[in-house]
């Protein structure tokens, strides 16, 4: 594949839904175009902005939250495998809505309460947990919201 296909497939790809540099460096690489010239690529991206990852982490916070009730703390973990800079991440978690934010727990919780099997309220209660702090929900907002719906 010569440069100016790689360019303009990664255009391409870029105008459909959110990337970040990660994604499509790792998609050129697959591609075994050159290292030099994918990091061409990626900076021309950058320059007619097909790549921002202000605008990745928005999008990626946002899918995640509505779609996939993940926490904050899984969020973040997976945005900086993608080796984005840590204050980006931080603003683009601020802009979650904290109400809806422990909507989301308090539905989580009461999901899992109906499923989880256990002998004991307090078993039930850690198992619940467990499995919320799994989905990156802070443990503090967990067991506080746990208290009120018990």
């Amino acid at each position: 594949m010569t440069f100016q296909q790689a360019l303009n497939k990664s255009m391409d790809l870029c105008s459909r839904r959110e990337y970040c540099s990660y994604d499509v460096l790792e998609k050129l690489r697959r591609w075994e175009l050159p290292e030099s010239e994918a990091e061409k690529i990626i900076e021309q991206l950058k320059k007619d902005r097909f790549i921002s990852h202000e605008r990745y982490c928005q999008a990626f916070v946002s899918d995640k939250i509505k779609f996939n009730h993940w926490g904050k703390i899984k969020i973040a973990y997976y945005l900086k495998q993608k080796q984005l800079e840590h204050n980006i991440i931080q603003d683009a978690l601020e802009t979650i809505d904290d109400k809806l934010y422990e909507e989301i727990i308090r539905s989580e919780i009461t999901k899992k309460q109906k499923t989880v099997k256990a002998k004991s309220n307090y078993e039930k209660q850690g198992k619940v947990a467990q499995s919320l702090i799994a989905k990156g929900f802070e443990p503090v907002l967990v067991f506080e919201l746990l208290k009120k719906i018990s």
